[in-house]
């Protein structure tokens, strides 16, 4: 890497701009455009934003945990299900792994348990789940993704 390009590495991870960061992440290599994506993906899971998602996804996404279509309007309408029935949902990164065109992150949602939830009745009480997730990146976007999500965990921490 040249000095330039490593200079706008630095500068960009040192200003933290969501635009700015992507172009130095896309500047200093695959990994760092990874770690932006994600990271870009984070904000707009908490900040409800799913008309970002295109930034995100392939059109022809593929979601392999069984749970819902594929596809970047299932993605979308996905979400949009999960915010309407946990309205305060926050994702958090709580580990990394980033290698070739897979990013590997261990999650934890949070939630207040607001509205009933796989049959048990809203209980008004805070709740995390923790997942596992695996992207295949595509031109520069989440392609396909397979998951693990601890579904008694879930019911666990519904029914506290």
């Amino acid at each position: 890497m040249d000095r330039r390009t490593l200079l706008h590495c630095v500068v960009g991870s040192a200003l933290g701009g969501l635009a700015h960061a992507a172009s130095a992440a896309e500047a200093c290599g695959p990994d760092r455009a990874h770690t932006a994506l994600l990271d870009r993906y984070v904000e707009s899971v908490n900040a409800h934003d799913t008309a970002r998602f295109p930034e995100f996804f392939t059109e022809a996404y593929v979601q392999h945990s069984g749970r819902s279509p594929s596809g970047l309007t299932a993605q979308m309408a996905t979400f949009q299900r999960l915010f309407a029935t946990m309205p305060d949902l926050s994702l958090h990164i709580d580990d990394r792994v980033i290698a070739g065109d897979k990013v590997v992150a261990r999650t934890s949602y949070s939630a207040t348990h607001t509205q009933a939830i796989r049959g048990v009745p809203p209980t008004g009480k805070s709740f995390t789940f923790h997942t596992i997730d695996i992207w295949r990146v595509q031109d520069g976007k989440f392609a396909e993704h397979w998951d693990l999500t601890d579904i008694a965990e879930v019911l666990q921490g519904l029914r506290q």
